[in-house]
């Protein structure tokens, strides 16, 4: 019982390696700024610092130093039942849902022209991906969550070069950073038999043991913008954000119900894919704009997850665990409409597909096929203030996993669906 345990101690670091750090689509949330969460198209016209994010080439945008700051938060609304070795949803009488959950996307950044006609330097600190849950304590969830935080954070540097007035060109050097902590509980039983899990867990708790980790690791990345402007209404955008690896490192505590601590450190290694976007806006009447963005997420790198355990735990040293991650993209159409000159409208609509196969679906990472609805207003306070406020609203496909090949599986039916605020706030210094 102690040596399968231990595999699935393993099994769990390398599922929770990448916990909540995929959206549907790609590896970062994109909804920074009021323009992205308002009308979603934002990679051909990135007007103010997000653009560092969105598509450096944008910074040409600007002009003078802005100094810029928004806040996007994020809540979770899911509820699901799981298919016990019968094909029957447990629990028979209630959904499974969250205690709570909450997702933040931070940024704060500048950009300059430094006095120059063509030249613009932009510098950004923010957190594309940060995210935490608690499942409860006492449903059949607790073999494969409990609590899980993930965050994912940059500090990125931005050149962009207006070669003409229809190109210019940027580069950015990204210094990443990753933290995970995550919780479990364990219990030989269930890996004997998962429909235990179904089981009072008065009864099965003199078996349970908790399974704690957490880890942190840097790596750094490279991306390139492009910004064309062939006609002064029309402009086309295109972005290419390099992937990288990362490594993990933490600690692993395996607390026996009599209380023994099981504990040692580990590495695991993960994966960043690239991601390759682009998009046009085209001012189609005064102050009209549509704008059409997509993004291609290379999530097919992600087959494998490994660990190594720096000192051996119950007989075991490294576990490598199926991904089998596909590629992944966003599409998504919005319009801007300008009232006023100082007050700015706009609602988008997307959709959004999930690199996570039936066989290796996770319940720390839901992620399915979604489609949302966004709006937003920006308003040109004074001449050196602009504000912003937006909306989002997403919806997931069905959740009706089969063929779940973890132990214990992860085959569940359930809905979801998402809300997102955003604020911001841009000062012409």
């Amino acid at each position: 019982m102690r040596h399968v345990t231990c595999v699935l101690t393993l099994a769990t670091l390398a599922a929770a390696g990448v916990s909540s750090s995929a959206t549907a689509g790609g590896f970062h949330n994109a909804d920074v700024g009021t323009r992205r969460m308002g009308m979603f198209a934002t990679v051909a016209r990135p007007d103010d610092p997000t653009a560092i994010f969105h598509n450096p080439a944008g910074l040409v945008l600007t002009t003078g130093t802005q100094f810029y700051t928004s806040l996007s938060l994020f809540f979770l609304d899911i509820g699901l039942r799981m298919y016990d070795s019968e094909g029957v949803l447990r629990p028979e009488d209630h959904e499974i849902r969250p205690d709570w959950n909450i997702g933040a996307l931070p940024f704060i950044g500048i950009s300059s022209d430094l006095g120059t006609e063509r030249l613009r330097l932009g510098f950004a600190a923010y957190a594309p991906n940060a995210y935490g849950a608690a499942l409860p304590d006492d449903e059949p969830t607790r073999y494969h969550a409990t609590r899980v935080l993930f965050l994912g954070s940059r500090a990125t540097a931005s050149l962009a070069y207006e070669v003409s007035p229809k190109l210019s060109v940027a580069a950015s050097a990204s210094l990443v950073h990753l933290y995970l902590t995550a919780q479990r509980f364990m219990n030989p039983l269930v890996l004997q038999d998962p429909d235990h899990r179904f089981d009072d867990p008065a009864v099965t708790k003199e078996y349970d043991s908790t399974l704690a980790l957490d880890g942190q690791g840097f790596s750094w990345a490279v991306d390139v913008g492009v910004l064309l402007r062939p006609l002064e209404t029309l402009s086309i955008g295109v972005a290419f954000f390099g992937g990288s690896s990362v490594r993990l490192r933490g600690d692993v505590e395996l607390t026996s119900p009599d209380g023994t601590v099981d504990s040692t450190t580990h590495r695991t290694d993960m994966v960043i894919p690239f991601t390759l976007q682009g998009g046009i806006n085209w001012e189609f009447a005064p102050d009209f704009e549509i704008g059409f963005d997509y993004r291609y997420y290379h999530y097919q790198v992600f087959q494998e997850q490994y660990t190594v355990l720096e000192e051996p735990l119950m007989g075991m040293s490294e576990m490598r665990d199926a991904k089998n991650y596909g590629n992944s993209g966003n599409w998504c159409i919005g319009l801007l409409y300008r009232p006023l000159e100082s007050v700015e409208l706009m609602a988008g609509y997307q959709q959004d597909y999930t690199p996570i196969p039936d066989q290796t679906y996770s319940l720390d990472n839901p992620s399915r096929d979604q489609r949302g609805i966004g709006f937003g207003a920006r308003w040109q306070a004074t001449g050196r203030h602009r504000v912003g406020l937006s909306f989002v609203r997403n919806w997931f496909d069905l959740v009706d996993v089969q063929e779940s090949t973890a132990n214990p599986p992860a085959n569940a039916k359930g809905h979801g669906a998402n809300f997102e605020v955003g604020l911001d706030w841009m000062w012409r210094l």
